[in-house]
């Protein structure tokens, strides 16, 4: 396994939603600081006119003028509480603009992009209707070798230009609009669209007893050990036309006390080849990826909760998902919602996930993004810089196939260099996950196998 160099790192503890969230907090102390001056303000006009005060000026009149004079000066001078309220209140205010002006500044970008993704998409569309089947049988007319390397040339194209792929999937309602003539807005409404051609089903959940791993016999130490134990789950189902596909796999901590905890492991895609008219019981197949990359619920999602049940998850009881593709886009979707327990924790590995519209507080979410794997960029989008998840992209240099790049081999790379990483953001990740007793400690382990087909 080869080192990972990490590129970038958005969200979290250090990213810009948590300092706007920061300024906000300094605005709200600004006012409470106006506040407590007014209240301050308040007393010292009570007092020019109090009564005791005012019965001694004929005692003194010099001093009780001079008396006066600094309570008038303390509460209106220049310097007093009252233009003091005024100030920090101003300040206040400034500071909440400053953050909303950013935000707005923000979102505009991000609708110009849409804007000009979808016209792009558009144009790429039409010329498909128009010149797609000339290019289709050229294509066809090349001796194999030629195919070979002009397919190796494609993916080594799609793997080294990340960003255009992320926008050509964009458009992909542009594109379809540009085909089939009928408008539609988005990428998501496009997912939606072809994922109407599968059938999601009904899930069946059955215990495996009969399979194992060897990981599940210990507590993980690290991300890059739950990412380890996740790729141990899928090679339960090595392949298309596996037996075990559709295996997870649900690893409990120090079950029946009351610090009880759960992880979940996920794999992804068993079958990215299904077309509508080949589906078959494998419930993870290409109908709920679309399905997911749409923002829609999914038979999978219901099996894997149903395995959770006969797991013995208790309502109360923290729960970590871990999933790669396509287990990660669903351990995001359970961890938006309520599903009846207490999803804390998730980690995803080559996960879209940006068709999540945001998760509840108190859930953090670690999303680790080859660059150069195509799946994760799926929802066109980058993940939201939000409190609740983070972000990081790594590169490991070496893959140049798109199959390569969305390997488990890659992503434990990644996870150790998240391991190893001081940035802020990873390393209050860590320590979430350890605090929450997920990793490291000497928990007693115990860990069941389920089996989810389509019914």
């Amino acid at each position: 396994m080869s080192g990972a160099d990490i590129t970038g790192v958005t969200g979290g503890a250090g990213g810009i939603e948590a300092m706007y969230a920061a300024v906000r907090a300094l605005a709200d102390t600004f006012d409470r600081t106006g506040d407590e001056l007014r209240g301050w303000a308040g007393d010292g006009l009570r007092a020019l006119a109090d009564p005791d005060l005012a019965s001694s000026a004929p005692l003194s009149p010099p001093t009780f003028a001079l008396a006066e004079a600094a309570l008038l000066a303390a509460v209106t001078g220049p310097t007093g509480l009252l233009p003091g309220v005024l100030s920090w209140e101003t300040d206040a205010r400034l500071v909440r603009a400053a953050v909303v002006g950013l935000q707005a500044s923000d979102e505009a970008t991000h609708l110009a992009v849409e804007a000009v993704d979808w016209r792009l998409g558009l144009v790429a569309g039409a010329s498909l209707r128009c010149a797609g089947p000339v290019l289709a049988g050229v294509v066809a007319a090349l001796p194999p070798d030629a195919r070979a390397r002009l397919g190796g040339a494609a993916q080594s194209w799609v793997v080294g230009h990340p960003t255009v792929v992320q926008h050509a999937v964009n458009g992909g309602g542009g594109v379809l609009t540009g085909l089939g003539g009928v408008p539609v807005p988005d990428n998501r409404a496009a997912t939606a669209l072809l994922a109407s051609a599968y059938d999601d089903g009904d899930p069946v959940t059955t215990r495996r007893p009969d399979l194992g791993v060897a990981a599940g016999r210990h507590q993980p130490d690290s991300v890059e050990g739950l990412v380890g134990h996740l790729a141990e789950v899928a090679a339960l189902s090595p392949d298309v036309d596996s037996p075990d596909n559709g295996t997870l796999e649900v690893q409990s901590l120090d079950a029946g006390t009351d610090h009880a905890r759960h992880i979940v492991y996920l794999p992804g895609t068993d079958d990215l080849g299904t077309l509508p008219w080949t589906q078959d019981d494998d419930i993870r197949d290409l109908g709920s990826d679309l399905r997911s990359a749409a923002g829609e619920p999914t038979s999978y999602q219901r099996g894997i909760l149903d395995a959770m049940h006969q797991a013995g998850i208790g309502p109360h009881e923290p729960v970590l998902l871990v999933g790669h593709s396509l287990g990660g886009m669903e351990a995001a979707a359970l961890a938006s919602r309520d599903t009846g327990f207490a999803i804390t924790d998730v980690v995803t590995a080559g996960s879209p996930t940006a068709q999540v519209d945001g998760f509840p507080h108190g859930v953090h979410v670690l999303s680790l993004e080859h660059r150069g794997d195509v799946v994760p960029l799926l929802d066109g989008a980058d993940n939201p810089g939000s409190v609740q998840q983070t972000t990081v992209t790594f590169s490991t240099g070496h893959d140049t196939t798109v199959v390569g790049a969305h390997g488990y081999g890659d992503y434990r790379a990644g996870a150790a260099a998240v391991d190893a990483s001081g940035d802020p953001s990873l390393v209050a990740e860590r320590a979430g996950l350890r605090d929450r007793g997920f990793l490291g400690g000497s928990a007693e382990v115990s860990s069941q196998r389920f089996q989810v087909v389509r019914r």
